[in-house]
Protein backbone atom coordinates (compact mmCIF):
# COMPACT_ATOMS: atom_id res chain seq x y z
CA UNK A 1 0.00 0.00 0.00
CA UNK A 2 3.37 2.51 0.47
CA UNK A 3 3.74 2.36 -3.34
CA UNK A 4 -0.05 3.01 -4.11
CA UNK A 5 0.38 6.38 -1.15
CA UNK A 6 3.37 7.30 -3.04
CA UNK A 7 2.08 7.43 -6.35
CA UNK A 8 -1.11 8.63 -5.56
CA UNK A 9 -0.05 11.51 -3.52
CA UNK A 10 1.72 13.63 -6.39
CA UNK A 11 -2.18 14.24 -7.81
CA UNK A 12 -3.24 17.45 -7.62
CA UNK A 13 -6.46 18.32 -6.95
CA UNK A 14 -6.31 20.27 -10.55
CA UNK A 15 -6.55 16.80 -12.36
CA UNK A 16 -8.03 16.61 -15.62
CA UNK A 17 -11.43 15.22 -16.49
CA UNK A 18 -13.63 15.51 -19.41
CA UNK A 19 -16.33 17.85 -18.30
CA UNK A 20 -20.16 16.01 -19.45
CA UNK A 21 -21.25 19.87 -19.23
CA UNK A 22 -20.59 20.67 -23.04
CA UNK A 23 -22.44 19.02 -25.84
CA UNK A 24 -22.43 15.07 -25.49
CA UNK A 25 -21.92 14.55 -29.11
CA UNK A 26 -18.12 16.27 -28.45
CA UNK A 27 -17.22 14.03 -26.26
CA UNK A 28 -14.00 11.84 -27.47
CA UNK A 29 -11.86 9.58 -25.79
CA UNK A 30 -11.46 5.88 -24.66
CA UNK A 31 -13.62 4.89 -21.49
CA UNK A 32 -11.43 2.17 -19.88
CA UNK A 33 -13.91 -0.66 -17.62
CA UNK A 34 -12.58 -3.75 -15.18
CA UNK A 35 -15.46 -5.73 -14.48
CA UNK A 36 -15.07 -9.02 -12.43
CA UNK A 37 -15.83 -12.53 -14.34
CA UNK A 38 -19.20 -13.32 -14.10
CA UNK A 39 -20.60 -10.50 -12.43
CA UNK A 40 -22.86 -9.31 -15.02
CA UNK A 41 -24.72 -10.97 -18.11
CA UNK A 42 -22.64 -9.99 -21.05
CA UNK A 43 -26.19 -8.97 -22.66
CA UNK A 44 -26.45 -6.20 -19.52
CA UNK A 45 -22.73 -5.10 -20.29
CA UNK A 46 -23.93 -4.56 -24.10
CA UNK A 47 -27.17 -2.97 -23.11
CA UNK A 48 -24.88 -0.46 -20.84
CA UNK A 49 -22.60 0.25 -23.56
CA UNK A 50 -25.34 0.78 -26.12
CA UNK A 51 -27.20 3.20 -24.33
CA UNK A 52 -23.99 4.74 -23.16
CA UNK A 53 -22.67 5.15 -26.91
CA UNK A 54 -26.42 6.85 -27.86
CA UNK A 55 -25.56 9.54 -25.71
CA UNK A 56 -21.84 9.69 -25.96
CA UNK A 57 -21.28 8.32 -29.72
CA UNK A 58 -17.62 9.74 -30.29
CA UNK A 59 -16.27 8.14 -27.25
CA UNK A 60 -15.22 4.50 -26.69
CA UNK A 61 -15.99 1.89 -23.87
CA UNK A 62 -13.45 -0.84 -23.28
CA UNK A 63 -14.59 -3.34 -20.91
CA UNK A 64 -12.07 -5.97 -19.65
CA UNK A 65 -12.76 -8.86 -17.73
CA UNK A 66 -10.79 -9.77 -14.75
CA UNK A 67 -10.39 -12.67 -12.33
CA UNK A 68 -10.54 -12.35 -8.69
CA UNK A 69 -7.75 -14.56 -7.96
CA UNK A 70 -5.08 -12.14 -9.20
CA UNK A 71 -7.16 -8.62 -9.16
CA UNK A 72 -5.93 -7.47 -6.29
CA UNK A 73 -1.82 -7.49 -7.23
CA UNK A 74 -3.53 -5.82 -10.91
CA UNK A 75 -5.29 -3.14 -9.20
CA UNK A 76 -1.91 -2.31 -7.15
CA UNK A 77 -0.05 -2.18 -10.17
CA UNK A 78 -2.94 -0.13 -11.85
CA UNK A 79 -2.96 2.49 -9.17
CA UNK A 80 0.04 2.99 -8.53
CA UNK A 81 1.07 3.75 -12.19
CA UNK A 82 -0.12 6.44 -14.37
CA UNK A 83 -2.79 5.30 -16.06
CA UNK A 84 -5.05 3.02 -14.22
CA UNK A 85 -9.22 1.91 -15.18
CA UNK A 86 -11.30 4.82 -15.26
CA UNK A 87 -14.04 2.18 -13.44
CA UNK A 88 -13.63 -0.68 -12.15
CA UNK A 89 -15.40 -3.45 -9.95
CA UNK A 90 -14.14 -3.64 -6.18
CA UNK A 91 -15.15 -6.23 -3.69
CA UNK A 92 -16.49 -4.44 -0.92
CA UNK A 93 -14.05 -5.81 1.50
CA UNK A 94 -11.39 -3.87 -0.62
CA UNK A 95 -12.50 -0.85 -0.75
CA UNK A 96 -12.08 0.93 2.27
CA UNK A 97 -7.75 -0.23 1.73
CA UNK A 98 -8.06 1.87 -2.13
CA UNK A 99 -9.87 4.87 -0.75
CA UNK A 100 -7.27 5.11 2.73
CA UNK A 101 -4.47 5.10 -0.37
CA UNK A 102 -6.13 8.05 -2.45
CA UNK A 103 -6.56 5.70 -5.18
CA UNK A 104 -10.52 6.46 -5.70
CA UNK A 105 -12.25 9.49 -6.60
CA UNK A 106 -14.39 11.05 -3.54
CA UNK A 107 -18.03 11.02 -4.88
CA UNK A 108 -18.98 12.45 -1.76
CA UNK A 109 -20.79 15.31 -3.80
CA UNK A 110 -22.52 13.59 -6.75
CA UNK A 111 -24.24 10.72 -5.09
CA UNK A 112 -27.74 12.64 -5.08
CA UNK A 113 -27.17 12.14 -8.88
CA UNK A 114 -27.31 8.79 -8.81
CA UNK A 115 -30.47 6.34 -9.50
CA UNK A 116 -31.78 5.04 -6.34
CA UNK A 117 -29.23 6.42 -3.83
CA UNK A 118 -32.09 7.11 -1.11
CA UNK A 119 -32.42 3.08 -1.09
CA UNK A 120 -29.59 1.97 -1.87
CA UNK A 121 -28.67 -1.69 0.56
CA UNK A 122 -27.23 -0.31 3.77
CA UNK A 123 -24.18 -2.43 4.20
CA UNK A 124 -23.08 -1.74 0.76
CA UNK A 125 -23.18 2.10 1.47
CA UNK A 126 -21.29 1.15 4.34
CA UNK A 127 -18.72 -0.34 2.23
CA UNK A 128 -18.76 2.20 -0.08
CA UNK A 129 -17.93 5.36 2.82
CA UNK A 130 -14.33 5.95 3.91
CA UNK A 131 -13.78 7.86 6.82
CA UNK A 132 -17.16 9.57 6.16
CA UNK A 133 -16.78 10.07 2.60
CA UNK A 134 -18.66 8.25 -0.36
CA UNK A 135 -15.98 6.38 -2.83
CA UNK A 136 -17.83 3.97 -4.69
CA UNK A 137 -21.55 3.11 -5.94
CA UNK A 138 -23.28 -0.25 -5.21
CA UNK A 139 -23.12 -2.74 -7.70
CA UNK A 140 -25.01 -5.82 -6.36
CA UNK A 141 -25.00 -8.03 -3.28
CA UNK A 142 -24.65 -11.39 -2.12
CA UNK A 143 -26.09 -12.47 1.32
CA UNK A 144 -26.44 -15.75 3.03
CA UNK A 145 -29.95 -17.92 4.32
CA UNK A 146 -30.52 -21.54 5.06
CA UNK A 147 -31.18 -23.81 2.59
CA UNK A 148 -32.95 -26.78 3.68
CA UNK A 149 -34.53 -30.48 2.44
CA UNK A 150 -38.09 -29.99 2.55
CA UNK A 151 -38.43 -33.91 1.89
CA UNK A 152 -36.55 -34.10 5.29
CA UNK A 153 -38.66 -31.04 6.69
CA UNK A 154 -41.98 -33.18 6.05
CA UNK A 155 -40.90 -36.50 7.14
CA UNK A 156 -39.77 -35.02 10.66
CA UNK A 157 -43.02 -33.05 10.87
CA UNK A 158 -41.49 -29.26 11.34
CA UNK A 159 -41.61 -26.50 9.26
CA UNK A 160 -39.44 -23.67 8.85
CA UNK A 161 -37.91 -21.64 12.20
CA UNK A 162 -39.34 -18.46 13.00
CA UNK A 163 -36.35 -18.03 15.93
CA UNK A 164 -33.96 -18.90 17.14
CA UNK A 165 -35.77 -21.35 19.67
CA UNK A 166 -37.22 -22.91 17.18
CA UNK A 167 -34.27 -23.17 14.94
CA UNK A 168 -33.38 -25.58 17.51
CA UNK A 169 -36.78 -27.03 18.16
CA UNK A 170 -36.71 -28.17 14.57
CA UNK A 171 -33.02 -29.40 14.71
CA UNK A 172 -33.66 -31.60 17.49
CA UNK A 173 -36.66 -33.36 15.54
CA UNK A 174 -34.24 -34.00 12.85
CA UNK A 175 -31.95 -35.13 14.53
CA UNK A 176 -34.71 -37.59 16.27
CA UNK A 177 -35.76 -38.80 13.02
CA UNK A 178 -32.35 -38.82 11.29
CA UNK A 179 -29.51 -38.70 13.42
CA UNK A 180 -28.74 -42.71 13.99
CA UNK A 181 -26.79 -42.14 10.59
CA UNK A 182 -24.01 -41.33 12.22
CA UNK A 183 -23.26 -38.47 8.85
CA UNK A 184 -26.11 -37.09 9.30
CA UNK A 185 -26.38 -33.19 10.25
CA UNK A 186 -29.57 -30.95 11.17
CA UNK A 187 -27.26 -28.19 10.51
CA UNK A 188 -24.35 -28.92 8.96
CA UNK A 189 -21.76 -25.92 10.42
CA UNK A 190 -18.08 -26.41 9.88
CA UNK A 191 -15.67 -24.67 12.65
CA UNK A 192 -14.56 -21.84 10.74
CA UNK A 193 -17.21 -20.96 9.36
CA UNK A 194 -17.31 -16.93 10.70
CA UNK A 195 -19.52 -15.65 8.15
CA UNK A 196 -22.48 -17.82 9.10
CA UNK A 197 -21.20 -17.15 12.91
CA UNK A 198 -21.48 -13.31 12.35
CA UNK A 199 -25.65 -13.15 12.35
CA UNK A 200 -26.11 -14.38 16.01
CA UNK A 201 -23.27 -12.05 17.16
CA UNK A 202 -25.04 -9.49 15.62
CA UNK A 203 -28.60 -10.50 16.28
CA UNK A 204 -27.81 -10.01 19.99
CA UNK A 205 -26.67 -6.75 19.71
CA UNK A 206 -22.98 -7.80 19.84
CA UNK A 207 -20.07 -6.20 16.83
CA UNK A 208 -16.67 -7.24 15.99
CA UNK A 209 -15.16 -3.94 16.27
CA UNK A 210 -15.95 -0.56 17.06
CA UNK A 211 -14.31 2.69 16.25
CA UNK A 212 -13.97 5.51 17.76
CA UNK A 213 -11.74 8.50 16.04
CA UNK A 214 -8.86 6.36 14.28
CA UNK A 215 -8.99 4.03 17.18
CA UNK A 216 -10.53 0.77 17.12
CA UNK A 217 -11.52 -1.64 19.90
CA UNK A 218 -12.30 -5.07 20.00
CA UNK A 219 -15.81 -5.88 20.94
CA UNK A 220 -16.46 -9.77 19.73
CA UNK A 221 -15.67 -10.10 23.93
CA UNK A 222 -18.62 -7.95 24.97
CA UNK A 223 -21.76 -9.64 26.75
CA UNK A 224 -23.35 -9.51 23.78
CA UNK A 225 -21.32 -10.78 21.54
CA UNK A 226 -20.44 -13.73 23.74
CA UNK A 227 -24.31 -14.09 24.04
CA UNK A 228 -24.85 -15.08 20.55
CA UNK A 229 -21.93 -17.36 20.20
CA UNK A 230 -23.52 -18.70 23.21
CA UNK A 231 -26.28 -19.76 21.34
CA UNK A 232 -24.41 -20.36 18.29
CA UNK A 233 -22.13 -22.98 20.11
CA UNK A 234 -25.54 -25.09 21.39
CA UNK A 235 -26.92 -25.17 18.54
CA UNK A 236 -23.31 -26.78 16.55
CA UNK A 237 -23.03 -29.24 19.62
CA UNK A 238 -26.84 -30.39 19.12
CA UNK A 239 -27.27 -30.49 15.71
CA UNK A 240 -24.28 -30.29 13.66
CA UNK A 241 -21.60 -33.35 13.07
CA UNK A 242 -19.50 -31.13 10.39
CA UNK A 243 -15.76 -30.80 11.06
CA UNK A 244 -15.23 -28.67 13.61
CA UNK A 245 -11.84 -27.52 12.64
CA UNK A 246 -12.72 -27.13 8.83
CA UNK A 247 -14.32 -24.30 6.64
CA UNK A 248 -17.21 -24.18 4.68
CA UNK A 249 -15.88 -24.30 1.33
CA UNK A 250 -17.41 -27.34 0.04
CA UNK A 251 -20.45 -27.47 2.46
CA UNK A 252 -22.72 -27.14 -0.80
CA UNK A 253 -21.10 -30.75 -2.09
CA UNK A 254 -21.55 -32.48 0.96
CA UNK A 255 -24.91 -31.15 1.53
CA UNK A 256 -25.79 -33.05 -2.04
CA UNK A 257 -24.70 -36.17 -0.67
CA UNK A 258 -28.00 -36.40 0.93
CA UNK A 259 -27.51 -36.25 4.98
CA UNK A 260 -27.80 -33.11 5.43
CA UNK A 261 -30.86 -31.40 6.15
CA UNK A 262 -29.84 -27.62 6.52
CA UNK A 263 -26.93 -25.41 5.70
CA UNK A 264 -26.45 -21.64 6.17
CA UNK A 265 -25.45 -20.58 2.59
CA UNK A 266 -25.27 -18.13 -0.46
CA UNK A 267 -27.72 -17.85 -2.74
CA UNK A 268 -25.31 -19.08 -5.66
CA UNK A 269 -24.55 -22.10 -3.68
CA UNK A 270 -27.95 -23.64 -4.52
CA UNK A 271 -26.50 -24.55 -8.50
CA UNK A 272 -23.47 -26.07 -7.03
CA UNK A 273 -25.79 -28.85 -4.88
CA UNK A 274 -27.71 -29.41 -7.89
CA UNK A 275 -24.68 -29.14 -10.38
CA UNK A 276 -25.23 -32.62 -12.74
CA UNK A 277 -21.38 -32.92 -11.73
CA UNK A 278 -20.46 -31.76 -8.37
CA UNK A 279 -23.73 -32.24 -6.87
CA UNK A 280 -27.53 -33.70 -7.63
CA UNK A 281 -29.57 -32.09 -9.84
CA UNK A 282 -32.96 -34.00 -8.73
CA UNK A 283 -32.41 -32.19 -5.67
CA UNK A 284 -33.73 -28.85 -7.07
CA UNK A 285 -37.14 -29.45 -6.05
CA UNK A 286 -36.63 -30.52 -2.67
CA UNK A 287 -34.56 -27.61 -1.39
CA UNK A 288 -36.42 -24.54 0.80
CA UNK A 289 -34.66 -21.53 1.65
CA UNK A 290 -35.50 -19.47 4.81
CA UNK A 291 -33.56 -16.29 6.26
CA UNK A 292 -31.50 -17.01 9.51
CA UNK A 293 -34.15 -16.70 12.52
CA UNK A 294 -33.67 -14.12 14.89
CA UNK A 295 -33.70 -14.84 18.54
CA UNK A 296 -36.36 -12.28 18.55
CA UNK A 297 -39.65 -14.52 17.70
CA UNK A 298 -40.73 -13.36 13.82
CA UNK A 299 -37.91 -11.40 12.99
CA UNK A 300 -34.61 -12.24 11.01
CA UNK A 301 -30.83 -11.60 12.09
CA UNK A 302 -28.62 -9.66 10.34
CA UNK A 303 -26.62 -11.22 7.94
CA UNK A 304 -22.80 -9.73 6.01
CA UNK A 305 -23.43 -8.94 2.50
CA UNK A 306 -21.02 -9.10 0.39
CA UNK A 307 -20.82 -7.67 -3.01
CA UNK A 308 -19.18 -5.83 -5.24
CA UNK A 309 -18.98 -1.75 -5.57
CA UNK A 310 -18.15 0.52 -8.85
CA UNK A 311 -15.14 2.70 -7.84
CA UNK A 312 -13.75 5.46 -10.63
CA UNK A 313 -10.10 6.26 -10.26
CA UNK A 314 -8.38 9.43 -8.72
CA UNK A 315 -6.34 9.54 -11.48
CA UNK A 316 -8.78 8.62 -14.32
CA UNK A 317 -9.17 12.02 -17.04
CA UNK A 318 -13.10 11.31 -18.02
CA UNK A 319 -14.13 11.27 -14.20
CA UNK A 320 -17.22 13.03 -15.50
CA UNK A 321 -17.76 10.15 -18.31
CA UNK A 322 -16.83 7.44 -15.81
CA UNK A 323 -19.98 8.71 -13.36
CA UNK A 324 -22.66 8.53 -16.37
CA UNK A 325 -21.26 4.89 -17.44
CA UNK A 326 -21.80 3.91 -13.68
CA UNK A 327 -25.64 5.93 -14.06
CA UNK A 328 -26.21 3.15 -16.76
CA UNK A 329 -25.16 0.19 -14.28
CA UNK A 330 -25.97 1.29 -11.16
CA UNK A 331 -29.52 2.59 -12.21
CA UNK A 332 -33.16 0.61 -12.01
CA UNK A 333 -33.20 -0.51 -15.99
CA UNK A 334 -30.04 -2.30 -15.90
CA UNK A 335 -30.56 -3.06 -11.73
CA UNK A 336 -33.61 -4.92 -12.91
CA UNK A 337 -31.75 -7.06 -15.19
CA UNK A 338 -29.10 -7.67 -13.34
CA UNK A 339 -31.90 -9.46 -10.90
CA UNK A 340 -34.17 -11.12 -13.55
CA UNK A 341 -31.20 -12.51 -15.85
CA UNK A 342 -27.96 -12.23 -13.53
CA UNK A 343 -29.91 -13.50 -11.06
CA UNK A 344 -28.23 -11.28 -8.17
CA UNK A 345 -29.50 -8.93 -5.09
CA UNK A 346 -29.48 -5.51 -6.65
CA UNK A 347 -28.20 -2.26 -5.15
CA UNK A 348 -31.49 -0.74 -4.50
CA UNK A 349 -33.81 -2.27 -2.07
CA UNK A 350 -36.88 -0.70 -4.09
CA UNK A 351 -35.77 -3.72 -6.54
CA UNK A 352 -35.26 -6.90 -4.71
CA UNK A 353 -38.93 -7.66 -4.83
CA UNK A 354 -37.88 -8.75 -8.91
CA UNK A 355 -36.29 -11.63 -7.09
CA UNK A 356 -38.44 -14.96 -7.43
CA UNK A 357 -38.21 -18.39 -6.28
CA UNK A 358 -34.88 -19.34 -4.00
CA UNK A 359 -33.18 -15.76 -4.81
CA UNK A 360 -35.99 -13.61 -3.25
CA UNK A 361 -35.48 -15.25 -0.12
CA UNK A 362 -31.74 -14.12 -0.45
CA UNK A 363 -33.21 -11.07 -1.75
CA UNK A 364 -34.84 -10.57 1.25
CA UNK A 365 -32.42 -11.70 3.87
CA UNK A 366 -30.43 -8.91 2.36
CA UNK A 367 -32.61 -5.54 3.76
CA UNK A 368 -30.98 -6.54 7.26
CA UNK A 369 -27.39 -7.05 6.84
CA UNK A 370 -24.30 -5.80 8.38
CA UNK A 371 -20.94 -4.95 6.81
CA UNK A 372 -17.55 -5.55 8.88
CA UNK A 373 -15.24 -3.00 10.53
CA UNK A 374 -14.70 -0.83 7.68
CA UNK A 375 -10.56 -0.41 7.95
CA UNK A 376 -7.76 -0.92 4.99
CA UNK A 377 -6.42 -3.03 8.27
CA UNK A 378 -9.31 -5.75 7.91
CA UNK A 379 -8.19 -7.99 4.83
CA UNK A 380 -5.29 -8.33 7.59
CA UNK A 381 -7.28 -9.61 10.17
CA UNK A 382 -9.17 -12.33 8.11
CA UNK A 383 -6.12 -13.62 6.39
CA UNK A 384 -4.35 -14.26 10.02
CA UNK A 385 -7.87 -16.42 11.16
CA UNK A 386 -8.34 -14.48 13.93
CA UNK A 387 -11.93 -15.18 13.87
CA UNK A 388 -11.83 -18.71 12.10
CA UNK A 389 -9.54 -19.86 15.44
CA UNK A 390 -11.46 -18.13 17.86
CA UNK A 391 -14.62 -20.12 16.83
CA UNK A 392 -12.68 -23.69 16.30
CA UNK A 393 -11.19 -22.52 20.40
CA UNK A 394 -14.97 -22.34 21.13
CA UNK A 395 -16.37 -25.11 19.27
CA UNK A 396 -13.60 -27.55 20.41
CA UNK A 397 -13.87 -26.68 23.97
CA UNK A 398 -9.89 -25.81 23.78
CA UNK A 399 -10.73 -22.26 25.01
CA UNK A 400 -14.06 -20.88 26.85
CA UNK A 401 -16.13 -18.30 24.96
CA UNK A 402 -14.92 -15.84 27.60
CA UNK A 403 -11.17 -17.01 26.68
CA UNK A 404 -11.58 -17.28 23.00
CA UNK A 405 -13.23 -13.84 22.51
CA UNK A 406 -10.62 -11.88 24.58
CA UNK A 407 -8.08 -13.38 23.18
CA UNK A 408 -9.78 -12.43 19.57
CA UNK A 409 -10.47 -9.26 20.34
CA UNK A 410 -7.43 -8.36 21.23
CA UNK A 411 -5.66 -9.46 18.23
CA UNK A 412 -8.52 -7.67 15.72
CA UNK A 413 -7.53 -4.05 17.75
CA UNK A 414 -3.78 -4.83 17.32
CA UNK A 415 -3.91 -5.39 13.85
CA UNK A 416 -7.07 -3.07 12.70
CA UNK A 417 -4.93 -0.08 14.70
CA UNK A 418 -1.50 -0.97 13.12
CA UNK A 419 -0.21 1.70 11.09
CA UNK A 420 -0.64 0.77 7.14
Amino acid sequence: MVAIVSAIAVISAACGSTSTAANPNDQTGTLTVWLMNGSAPQAVVDGVNADFKAKYPKVTVNVQIQQWSDVTTKLDTAFGGSAPPDVMELGNTLVAKYASAGALANISGKKSDFENSGTWLQSLTDSCTYQSKLYCVPYYAGSRAVIYRKDMFEAAGVTAPTSMDDLLTVGQKLMAKYGSDSRFSALYFPGKYWYAAAPFVWDFGGDIATQSGSQWTGAINSSNSQQGLTVLKNLVTQLSRADKTGDEAKQDQAFAQGHIAMIIANGWEVGVITDPKAGDPTLLPKLGAFPIPSHTAGQTAPVFLGGSDLGIAAKSQHQDLAREWIKLLGGTKFQSQMVTVGGVIPNSTSLVSLSSGLPAIFAAAAKNSRFTPNSPNWANVESANVLQDMLVSIFTNKASISDATKSASDKIAQILNASS
